[in-house]
């Protein structure tokens, strides 16, 4: 043998590669690797789910906005009714107010003329009884003026 090379050494350290590799690739890779598969198989049915359940926690969550906002907007329709309605009553209540002021101050006007016309007709009356009182005063001061001027003057005339 050239060089001291021994193919039967060579042969059998590749042999006992070979055998070394097989046992360490059924002992060790392959439930190593079935481990790491699992794993990973584990790990992606994690993230799916998750990924599952954030779709769902999305959507819900987008539900719940789209029925968020239908019920603001119903909110929001129920205070404007509300508000009108409110408003309504308010006019009606003012135009009521107002409608009575009108007839108060309508009646306090008629009372008031009412009472103006009978105290004009009650100071007519008091005028023309204060006139007659007065003239019967005047008359009667000059019949007795008179009579006294008649008496003064028979006296005057019989005295003589």
């Amino acid at each position: 043998m050239p060089l001291n090379i021994d193919f039967q050494q060579i042969f059998l350290h590749m042999l006992n590669f070979v055998i070394l590799f097989a046992v360490l690739y059924f002992l060790l890779y392959k439930p190593i690797k079935k481990f790491i598969d699992d794993r990973e198989a584990e790990y992606k049915k994690d993230a799916d789910e998750a990924a599952e359940k954030l779709k769902k926690a999305d959507d819900a969550l987008a539900g719940l906005d789209k029925a968020l906002a239908e019920k603001e907007k119903e909110a929001e329709e129920k205070r404007t009714a509300l508000l009108d309605d409110a408003r309504a009553q308010y006019d009606k209540k003012l135009a009521a107010a107002e409608a009575d002021a009108k007839k108060l101050i309508s009646d306090a006007r008629e009372q008031a003329d009412a009472i103006r016309e009978k105290a004009a007709a009650q100071l007519g009356d008091d005028i023309s009884r204060l006139a007659l009182e007065s003239v019967k005063k005047t008359v009667l001061s000059t019949d007795e003026a008179f009579d006294a001027f008649l008496s003064a003057v028979e006296e005057e005339t019989g005295d003589e």
